[in-house]
C-alpha cells in the first residue's frame, strides 16, 4: 500500500516526504499503514485521458490545428501518459502542418 499526494492525487512511496510530481510537502501526512479504526481512504484514481489522447493523433492527422488544441488540453493534464501523448500530438500536428504549407 502507498500513499498519495493530496494535492495532485500522484501515488507515493510510504518513505516520501515530498511528492516527485508536483513538489508538495507531504509532512503531517499519515502512513498509510498507521490509520485509525474505522479510517478509509480512497485512492485517487487517475484518468488516463484514452479519448482525448485518440482524437488528438486523429485530427493531428486530419485538421492539425486542431490537434495542436488537443496537444495543449493534454499537457495541461495531472497523468504523465496524458503529458507525454500530448506532446507527441504537437510534434505530429506541427510536422504535417509545416508539410502542407510547403506543398
Amino acid at each position: 500500500m502507498s500513499k498519495f499526494c493530496p494535492k495532485c492525487g500522484e501515488e507515493l512511496v510510504d518513505s516520501a516526504r515530498f511528492c516527485k510530481n508536483c513538489g508538495a510537502s507531504l509532512e503531517g501526512i499519515p502512513n498509510p499503514h498507521q490509520t485509525t479504526a474505522g479510517e478509509y481512504r480512497v485512492p485517487v484514481v487517475e484518468d488516463d485521458h484514452k479519448i482525448a489522447v485518440i482524437a488528438g493523433y486523429v485530427l493531428a492527422i486530419l485538421l492539425p490545428l486542431f490537434g495542436f488544441i488537443v496537444g495543449i488540453y493534454l499537457l495541461t493534464r495531472n497523468s504523465q501518459n496524458a503529458r507525454k501523448h500530448g506532446k507527441y500530438v504537437m510534434i505530429v500536428a506541427a510536422v504535417l502542418w509545416i508539410i502542407s504549407f510547403l506543398l
